[in-house]
């Protein structure tokens, strides 16, 4: 198992009036059939995969647990010059995702976002970088409101940052939705 690769928190400072909420606009939620995928699933990108998980709830206890319906919708490669601050030894990734709450557990919509890492071309796992947008919503990738929660039989977009080394590529992106299970993350290959 390789270790992730861990950044601070990036800033992108926005000269655009505050905007409100981002992700979660045109999200529809699926009821059927729910069929857990097995530890280590990988799909191609577009495919939906159900996964337990376990995070903050809607009402901020320490860990509701639900199952979510997570679908990866497209992986955008983005420029260096996107977010300030960054340099130019690295390229951020802009994740698009669905996800459906399938549960009985209403959660804080923002927890599933920290979930997913991309698998490089270098064998390494990197992990979702925090943009802070000051001004209004990061535009490439926007994210699910602060304030949001994901309810039982509802469904959100969100989109999550990555930075890898300017020359390596994605291969897959992966999904954990229970760190204490310790099982494999259920993932999406990359073309």
């Amino acid at each position: 198992m390789t270790r992730p690769l861990r950044r601070s928190a990036l800033v992108l400072l926005s000269a655009t009036v505050l905007a409100a909420c981002g992700g979660g606009n045109d999200a529809e939620f699926d009821a059927g059939p729910v069929d857990l995928a097995q530890p280590g699933t990988t799909v191609p990108v577009g495919e939906r995969l159900f996964a337990r998980y376990a995070g903050l709830g809607a009402e901020m206890q320490p860990t509701a647990k639900t199952t979510l319906g997570v679908t990866v919708e497209k992986i955008d490669k983005g420029d260096a010059s996107d977010i300030e601050g960054i340099g130019d030894a690295v390229v951020p990734y802009y994740v698009h995702a669905e996800l459906e709450n399938h549960g009985d557990a209403a959660i804080d919509a923002n927890g599933p976002g920290g979930r997913f890492t991309i698998h490089g071309s270098d064998g390494r796992e990197y992990d979702t970088e925090g943009v802070i947008s000051i001004g209004g919503e990061f535009e490439p990738c926007p994210s699910v409101d602060p304030e949001a929660n994901l309810e039982e039989g509802e469904a959100i977009e969100d989109c999550v940052v990555i930075v890898l080394k300017k020359d390596v590529t994605p291969r897959e992106v992966w999904f954990r939705g229970d760190y204490a299970a310790e099982d494999q993350p259920v993932g999406w290959k990359v073309d």
